[in-house]
């Protein structure tokens, strides 16, 4: 049924889901918005990011399903699908909801993704934050020096303490999350094997007959320099930027480009650790400088 989008009222309380959880997952869905009937127009109870994106588009009305009465459970079900699909909270929040769910009303994930719209898969993953992975690397998650990709897969690792050790290259910014999947692939085949001897391992679609030492997984660290010089490090960055440029106009190989993402993830890193070095240094600079201008002005006069 098309309602009008000035007839459709949001649900009193609920927060915005205009960049709630600083994600970047995306969060389309073939479902129609849910809203429930009333005396004074439809409550909107599933597809803000739809209705949104209606309105932003100049359109004037939108296809809804229409309920006119609903139980506390399908209300729950659809609370849930709503936080999924418009990222209303973090991971760790919805994993929280799913498992608090599914005890409280004794169903399996597949009920639940039958009832949501959700994947099994994609609720297996958010509940394994709150299950399986070690309290750790979730704070780790909570505080984004995890991502979500690299959480769901390395708790997938049943040990603890193989999940901190798998995780700690990703903490490091030595291996972007593009690696994950296949790290924790090997991790949980070769138990115990070491977390050097997987980063290291070769890449199964590398020539066979390549007498190269390198792997899709190795990365010079970063060399440590004891005293800096500004001018050169200027002249380098610029000369960098430049070949990032460059770059960006040539066809790189799967291999070499994740390498690249790799080392940029690293090159990140550094940046926003200095920029944060440098303004604050700035920061205390300038209040010096107007401390001491002030004492200036107060002994002239």
């Amino acid at each position: 049924m098309k309602i009008p989008l000035n007839e459709i009222v949001y649900q009193v309380g609920r927060p915005s889901t205009v960049n709630r959880t600083g994600s970047n997952r995306i969060t389309r869905t073939k479902r129609k918005p849910v809203v429930l009937k009333t005396s004074r127009g439809y409550k909107l109870l599933l597809g803000e990011h739809i209705i949104r994106e209606k309105k932003n588009n100049g359109a004037k009305e939108v296809e809804c399903s229409v309920k006119e009465s609903l139980t506390d459970q399908e209300k729950w079900e659809l609370s849930l699908a709503e936080q999924y699909y418009s990222a209303l909270i973090p991971p760790m929040e919805l994993g929280k909801s799913f498992v608090r769910y599914r005890e409280a009303n004794n169903i399996t994930q597949q009920e639940l993704a039958r009832r949501t719209g959700i994947t099994p898969g994609t609720i297996h993953h958010y509940e394994s934050l709150i299950k399986t992975l070690d309290p750790n690397l979730a704070e780790k998650l909570v505080s984004g020096a995890l991502t979500f990709k690299e959480a769901r897969c390395i708790a997938d690792i049943d040990s603890h303490e193989r999940q901190r050790e798998i995780a700690q290259p990703f903490l490091d910014g030595r291996l972007s999350s593009v690696h994950v999947e296949r790290i924790v692939g090997i991790a949980k085949s070769n138990k115990h094997m070491s977390v050097d001897d997987i980063i290291n391992a070769r890449d199964p679609n590398e020539s066979k007959n390549s007498n190269s030492s390198d792997t899709v997984f190795s990365i010079r660290p970063p060399e440590t320099i004891a005293v800096a010089d500004p001018d050169l490090v200027e002249s380098s960055i610029l000369r960098i930027a430049g070949e990032l440029d460059a770059l960006q106009l040539q066809d790189i190989p799967g291999y070499r480009r994740l390498k690249l993402i790799s080392s940029l993830r690293i090159l990140d890193s550094r940046l926003k650790s200095t920029l944060h070095h440098l303004n604050i240094k700035n920061s205390f600079s300038s209040r010096n400088t107007r401390t001491i201008d002030q004492n200036d002005k107060k002994v002239e006069a």
